[in-house]
Formats: C-alpha cells, sequence, structure tokens
C-alpha cells in the first residue's frame, strides 16, 4: 500500500474512532463504516471544582496565543498548489496553524533511509504562507516495531529510535514554520497505538522524543500526544484520558512535555452541556486533566485541544456550527487552553463528515460560524 493510500486510511480511522469512542453509529454518503451506539462519557466522575491554575510563563492562552487551526491530514495528499490554496483560505478565516503528521512510517520506511518529500512539500507551503504547524510524530515503520505490534500505529521497540526520528524531524523542519511536535496521536485508543494502549510504554517513547526534539531546537514546544474520548468496544481497546494521564505521571513523564494535548468531542452534546464528558474531564471531574497536571506540579502548563469537531452524518449542520462555536468561545476565556485545531478541513470521498468543507469544496454553515467565532 502506498504512502498516500497509508495517510489517507489513518486520517479516515481518526473520525471512525471517534465516534466509537464516543458511541456514536457512523452514517456516512459514500463511505463504508458503522458502530453501534452507547454512552458518550467513557468515564464518569463526581464533579468537583478545578483549582486555581496559574498562567504558564512562557506559553500564552489560547486568547492571547492565537494558536487557532485545522488538524488536516488530507492536505498531505494535495499537491503543492493545491495545499497554498487550501492553507491561504485556512489564513484568511482567521487561522494561524496546521496540525499533519510526521509519519516515521513513511519518513524511514527503511533503517537510515529517508523519504521527506512528503515533509518537505507541505512544510514550504506552510513556511510561504506565513502559517505554523504542529507535526505529530507517530506511525511505526514495521523494522522498528515491538514484537506482537502491527500496522503503521504499531508501538516502537526502541524509545532511541523512535527518539532519532523526533530529533531528525526537528532538526529539519524547526526553522521552517514547525514550532510545535506533537508526541504520537491518541496513543490511549489500540486503533492508533498496537498492540493494545501501554502508559509506560508511551511515556518511554515521550521520554525520548522530548529529549531529543529540545537537543535539536531548544525553542521547540513538545505536547504529549492527543487523547482520545476513552470507551472501549468489541473493536479496539482504550483507555480514558484522565486514567491514562495518571499512568503516565506514573512511569515518569513529568519534566517530558511542555503542553498535554486533548481531543474532548462531545457530539451530539455540546461544550456547554457536557460537563461530566470529555469536554468536562479536562477540568470538572474529579480527578481531572487539569487536577492531575496541578497535583504534579505542572498547574502553569496548558492544554491543547488538538482535536475538536462533529460530523454532519451524526448532527446537523447548525448543531456542527453551535458545538464549534461553543467550543472556541470557551477556549477563548479560558486561560489554560493554549491552542485549538478543528478536526477537520475537508470531508473525503464523497463522505458526510467533521469537515468545513463538504467533498465538493463547499463550505458548511460552520465555516461561516467558525470565522465569526475568531472575531467575536
Amino acid at each position: 500500500m502506498s504512502g498516500k493510500s497509508r495517510r489517507r486510511r489513518a486520517s479516515v480511522a481518526v473520525g471512525v474512532a471517534v465516534l466509537v469512542g464516543l458511541g456514536i453509529p457512523l452514517v456516512t454518503s459514500g463511505c463504508s463504516s458503522g458502530n453501534g451506539e452507547a454512552n458518550p462519557a467513557a468515564t464518569l466522575h463526581v464533579h468537583g471544582s478545578s483549582p486555581a491554575v496559574p498562567v504558564a510563563t512562557g506559553t500564552a492562552s489560547f486568547a492571547d496565543s492565537g494558536l487557532i487551526g485545522f488538524a488536516a491530514a488530507e492536505l498531505l495528499d494535495s499537491d503543492p498548489s493545491s495545499q497554498l490554496q487550501q492553507l491561504q483560505q485556512m489564513k484568511s478565516m482567521g487561522m494561524t496553524t496546521v496540525r499533519v503528521d510526521a509519519s516515521w512510517a513513511n519518513g524511514e520506511p527503511t533503517q537510515g533511509s529517508f523519504d521527506w518529500s512528503t515533509l518537505d512539500t507541505i512544510m514550504a507551503s506552510v513556511h510561504k504562507v506565513g502559517m505554523t504547524a504542529d507535526l505529530i510524530i507517530d506511525a511505526c515503520p514495521p523494522w522498528a516495531a515491538a514484537d506482537g505490534a502491527s500496522g503503521q500505529f504499531a508501538q516502537p521497540a526502541n524509545p532511541s529510535q523512535f527518539g532519532a526520528w523526533a530529533g531528525a524531524v526537528a532538526a529539519r523542519y524547526g526553522s521552517k514554520g514547525a514550532d510545535y511536535f506533537e508526541i504520537w496521536n491518541e496513543p490511549n485508543n489500540s486503533q492508533f497505538w498496537s498492540p493494545s494502549p501501554d502508559p509506560a510504554a508511551y511515556t518511554a517513547d515521550l521520554e525520548a522524543a522530548y529529549a531529543a526534539i529540545k537537543a535539536a531546537d531548544s525553542s521547540s514546544v513538545v505536547i504529549s500526544g492527543g487523547l482520545a474520548p476513552g470507551a472501549s468496544n468489541s473493536t479496539y481497546q482504550a483507555i480514558d484520558p484522565v486514567t491514562f494521564l495518571k499512568d503516565m505521571y506514573a512511569s515518569g513523564a513529568q519534566g517530558n512535555f511542555d503542553a498535554v494535548a486533548d481531543h474532548p468531542y462531545t457530539f451530539p452534546a455540546d461544550p456547554n452541556t457536557d460537563s461530566q464528558g470529555n469536554w468536562g474531564e479536562m477540568d470538572q471531574t474529579r480527578p481531572s486533566l487539569r487536577s492531575l497536571m496541578a497535583a504534579h506540579g505542572d498547574g502553569a502548563k496548558k492544554i491543547w485541544i488538538t482535536e475538536f469537531g462533529a460530523p454532519t452524518g451524526n448532527v446537523t449542520d447548525a448543531q456542527q456550527a453551535t458545538e464549534l462555536t461553543q467550543a472556541i468561545t470557551a477556549a477563548k476565556h479560558t486561560s489554560w487552553i493554549a491552542a485549538f485545531y478543528i478536526y477537520t478541513w475537508s470531508d473525503q470521498d464523497g463522505g458526510d463528515g467533521f469537515g468545513l468543507l463538504d467533498s465538493n469544496g463547499k463550505p458548511k454553515p460552520a465555516y461561516t460560524a467558525v470565522t465569526a467565532a475568531l472575531t467575536s
């Protein structure tokens, strides 16, 4: 299977994983996936108020940083002229950053033999339009996979090898708009961490990547991998974000990240009414991501929302617009949220999905609503 096909499948899998994790049946147009329905809250905790959180030194809040963009893996499949056109359109909305994969599986398919073509292209486009990038250091080539792990999201066998890839990416792109490096995508979910989520193994990779990236570019911001909603089912295993972060700390994660990433999808609910679901797990549950961070001396660090969205195959166009507007508004008024990435820019393969553009490139109502929310 080509690298392009692998990237496309990874992008689709993110949406499928979120739908199943939230217990939402996947409704598509021109796509073939489906899952059963369950409770959208993976783990309920006792509601409690969050502790006061000081502002982090050197890491501005979302309202100050203006870090707003798209998690848009589909850009990697576009030619340079199309990338430029799409990035310029995003920028015209008020977007400043984009999140794409720096796939180790594609970049070093054979040990010691590198293919930088895909990343060179996207980073040249990002740099040309004056945006920044959150590069997700993820995926694992077969030669580097742990025993019993399979697929492009296999657990790496050797943290130092994974760290070497992370350092190479930072060295190559740190001066070209890649200011942020997110270590893996949804490592708490077996669809993205084979054979099953392993907080200790992930933390070892995070530590190695952090050291290598900082050695290459000390000004880089290293973000822990965005955590998926945590409901297991017959298709895959998952660990809820709060438990996974707790286990990361127990495995020595403290001091090996600059920010914590989360994917607090709420659909079909909206953030304003999701106090006990994925949005609430950031700070309204007991424990929460924020309370764990504070308890371990990381209260001054921020949460990055590196994916949030809703698929119009499962909610109405108006609901998609409402959920994104509420989430952006809440993020702008929350001192400990430093960045917000919408999943995603455009629907693919005729699907009725998470995109703000449909598969024909036509803006959905959420496109206008998001643009307005950024200036309100």
